[in-house]
């Protein structure tokens, strides 16, 4: 039953990745465009899709930063035990 949570938060994730990242570079993409259009001009879809990009792998960033925030604070008490444990042999010897 465990594994197929781990199975399902994976899944979710990996979803969330890609809605994440399509969306600001498409929405930039769209507004660029348009502005584009309204000013006559032919540059600023390319600062659009720039903008977009920088933002999506902002947000990955974010999102998997705290997806896995609990993970490490586990695997960072685990090493602090193992620590304590080394130290504790060296003062008894």
């Amino acid at each position: 039953m465990k594994s197929d949570k781990k199975v399902l938060k994976s899944f979710v994730l990996i979803t969330q990745i890609g809605i994440t990242m399509i969306v600001p570079i498409f929405l930039c993409l769209f507004v660029g465009m348009k502005l584009d259009e309204w000013f006559k001009t032919n540059f600023i879809t390319i600062i659009g899709i720039i903008l977009g990009i920088l933002a999506a792998f902002r947000n990955v960033y974010v999102m998997t930063k705290q997806f896995y925030l609990k993970d490490k604070e586990k695997e960072d008490a685990q090493l602090r035990y193992i620590q304590e444990l080394k130290n504790n042999k060296k003062s008894h010897k």
